[in-house]
């Protein structure tokens, strides 16, 4: 509707090829990064106490936890595509940002790292990395593809132990209920 009704830049393969194809990897970047800011402002107390406290109750994640999301927490999480009122885009780069931002949650929400078949992982199906930070809470607050809790300092491998202040789920919890 948006792109129909001039509310967007539009674009078209014709216009510039190299740049419709290149918005495809560009997206997941753009969305990573997207995340891993909305996700560390969730975790200011007053936001974590109104909205993303409700999705940290699933300590033991599952498929069903990635979406159990505050309506407040899933505008925020949602808010990347916002980007495609002001970059160029098709309706077809909208669409599979939508479908990323939407399927990803389950996915890396599952509980196990790969599907496997015998002794030989065969499909790389969740993400023990954000496993993690539901166990930990102030570490792995992006995507394990892409390095910025590398860059920001918050990554955890799941060895040792963390022993900032605020890591507990008991701390952070205890003024939600």
């Amino acid at each position: 509707w948006a792109a129909a009704n001039g509310y967007m830049p539009g674009l078209e393969w014709r216009q510039n090829p190299i740049w419709f194809a290149a918005f495809f990897v560009i997206i997941p970047i753009w969305s990573s990064f997207h995340f891993y800011l909305i996700h560390r402002l969730l975790h200011w107390q007053p936001l974590y106490k109104l909205a993303h406290g409700l999705h940290h109750r699933n300590i033991n994640v599952g498929p069903w936890s990635g979406i159990s999301m505050h309506p407040v927490e899933h505008l925020l999480y949602f808010s990347s595509v916002i980007i495609h009122v002001v970059v160029p885009s098709h309706p077809l780069h909208v669409l599979f940002h939508f479908y990323q931002e939407a399927l990803n949650p389950p996915f890396t929400h599952s509980g196990f790292e790969q599907v496997m078949m015998g002794d030989t992982p065969r499909i790389a199906a969740g993400d023990f990395f954000h496993q993690l930070h539901h166990r930990h809470i102030n570490c792995n607050y992006g995507t394990r593809e892409m390095p910025w809790d590398r860059v920001f300092n918050s990554y955890h491998d799941g060895t040792g132990v963390i022993s900032k202040k605020g890591s507990s789920e008991t701390e952070m919890l205890k003024d939600i209920t």
